[in-house]
């Protein structure tokens, strides 16, 4: 599969009861806007609203590193803390593997069996295999992060509680697949009673409404620390209105 597929207009618009592509396989329509390939995650989706991925777990945050990893392997095993796996809840996401002597190696995963013991076996991407030994001892952790586009979830009205994923076009259904739009000009909710913001203004995650966008106020300085810029304004709307933004988060 191409890293960037080029698809049609029409695209964006379809969604999937069966997976098609890749979580996160990236295309761009001829007019340079890029989507991502995502899968809703908890509640019913909806259109023309940010989303984001999952929040974190912090079961799987800095585990204890319980199998030793070779150099070669194509597998590495991980400790859930607790918060057991689906089959394949793992694709598309990374690991991240931390020791005194190997300081922040990551990988991809493939996929990933059940949680049996709370032990988790994630395959690596083809063709990648572990590249420094990292034995069982205290100080060797291991931190898994899914991918911005398993399991997405509305942007919270307030500070974003993952990387955002982007703004799909039509409603994808719970635990069904569609595009979601990280980059051009979309349709997107405005705050509610809030500063609406005028063209060519940043905009941001709103903090009043789920899933909406706000004015980013660059003489706000916690604005600056809370909320990153995700694009700018094209065209105005009342609050609780769909402006045209130009997204770009990526």
């Amino acid at each position: 599969m191409p890293g960037t597929l080029e698809i049609n207009y029409s695209i964006p618009y379809e969604t999937y009861t069966t997976q098609q592509f890749g979580i996160g396989q990236r295309a761009e329509t001829p007019d340079g806007s890029i989507f991502r390939y995502a899968e809703m995650g908890a509640g019913q989706g909806l259109a023309n609203k940010l989303y984001q991925g999952s929040a974190a777990d912090t079961n799987w945050q800095d585990t204890e590193h319980t199998v030793a990893i070779a150099v070669g392997d194509t597998e590495i095993s991980f400790f859930d803390d607790g918060t057991a796996f689906a089959v394949d809840e793992a694709a598309g996401g990374h690991i991240v593997v931390e020791s005194f002597a190997d300081l922040g190696h990551i990988y991809r995963i493939k996929s990933n069996i059940a949680t049996a013991s709370n032990e988790t076996i994630m395959q690596l991407m083809k063709g990648v295999s572990v590249i420094k030994e990292v034995p069982v001892a205290t100080g060797n952790h291991l931190t898994f992060t899914k991918s911005v586009w398993k399991g997405t979830i509305l942007s919270p009205a307030g500070v974003s509680t993952a990387a955002i994923a982007g703004v799909p076009r039509v409603i994808i259904v719970l635990d069904t697949w569609g595009w979601v739009q990280t980059r051009g000009s979309c349709s997107c909710v405005v705050d509610s009673a809030a500063e609406p913001a005028l063209v060519g203004n940043g905009i941001r995650p709103g903090n009043l409404e789920a899933g909406a966008v706000s004015l980013r106020d660059e003489t706000n300085a916690a604005e600056q620390v809370d909320y990153m810029p995700i694009g700018q304004c094209e065209y105005t709307a009342a609050t609780s209105g769909f402006a045209q933004i130009f997204i770009q988060v990526e």
